[in-house]
């Protein structure tokens, strides 16, 4: 895939990602960390190289969704002319894709297993890169706890402590600057501070949602459309998505976990009554 293939909505979201996480990550740096720990202390140290390993896990993951080939030719096989059954025709394409493939209109491709268009990454999440997704938001999710725990005396002591003018901020941080209640560094703790709150949430409600589809061996499309045909018990479904190494492959984009199938041939899986007595 390349890189951005919109350069409209994705583009922004995309940059504004990539421009947010290394400000929070100097913000608790340079500016929370010294009021917990001294500079030039072991605590000050260990704290350093454990937001740098998040942050270049984040960006490794993003990288790895961006440049992943996820349509219907990255595996090389050839695509058959007659239409197989379970099979389907893009007539954007203009070839036969294979079952759970669908055409992205972002991406203008067909993509293997498609999951759903990220508007942060601005690429499909499908089969090849279904696990570097699911692993950016769980390092998104750990680094933006990490900051709220870092955050949390620093963020009431800066905005004078629990009041409706430091609520406010919080709430609304540049609503509060603009109409004078806080200064701008107020603001700027502020904004990082609710940000770090928001984007945690955020993130905790997709890691469970994707972690349930991935579980479940279903995609973004297959649940709306309640299909069950590819659940083959939730440790193969995560495998299917995460690679044989699925235990480790969330700890570094760089851990090989090569996928068990080739994202093509997708044969029923066990039905309801079986997955109850597993």
């Amino acid at each position: 895939m390349v890189l951005l293939n919109q350069f409209g909505t994705d583009m922004v979201a995309c940059l504004f990602m990539v421009v947010m996480l290394p400000i929070v990550y100097i913000y608790e740096l340079g500016t929370v960390l010294p009021t917990i720990h001294p500079a030039h202390t072991i605590g000050f140290y260990l704290h350093i190289v454990a937001a740098t390993y998040v942050l270049a896990t984040i960006f490794g993951n993003l990288f790895l969704i961006l440049r992943t080939d996820t349509t219907t030719h990255a595996t090389g096989v050839i695509l058959p002319s007659i239409l197989k059954k379970g099979w389907r025709f893009c007539s954007y394409c203009e070839y036969n894709a294979p079952p759970r493939s669908f055409h992205c209109h972002q991406c203008n491709k067909c993509i293997l297993k498609r999951d759903h268009h990220c508007v942060f990454t601005g690429n499909c999440v499908g089969y090849a890169n279904h696990r570097y997704y699911l692993s950016m938001i769980v390092w998104i999710c750990l680094g933006t706890l990490y900051s709220n725990i870092l955050n949390f005396d620093y963020t009431w002591e800066v905005l004078g402590g629990l009041t409706w003018r430091s609520l406010f901020s919080m709430v609304l941080p540049l609503v509060s600057w603009l109409f004078g209640v806080t200064h701008a560094f107020t603001f700027y703790v502020a904004l990082v501070s609710s940000l770090c709150v928001i984007v945690f949430f955020l993130m905790v409600a997709l890691v469970v949602y994707h972690s349930m589809l991935i579980s479940k061996g279903q995609t973004v499309f297959e649940l709306n459309h309640k299909i069950k045909d590819y659940n083959y018990g939730w440790k193969a479904n995560i495998t299917e998505a995460l690679g044989k190494n699925w235990y480790l492959a969330w700890i570094n984009p760089l851990i090989p976990s090569p996928l068990p199938g080739n994202g093509i041939d997708w044969p029923k899986g066990i039905g309801p009554e079986e997955v109850k007595d597993m």
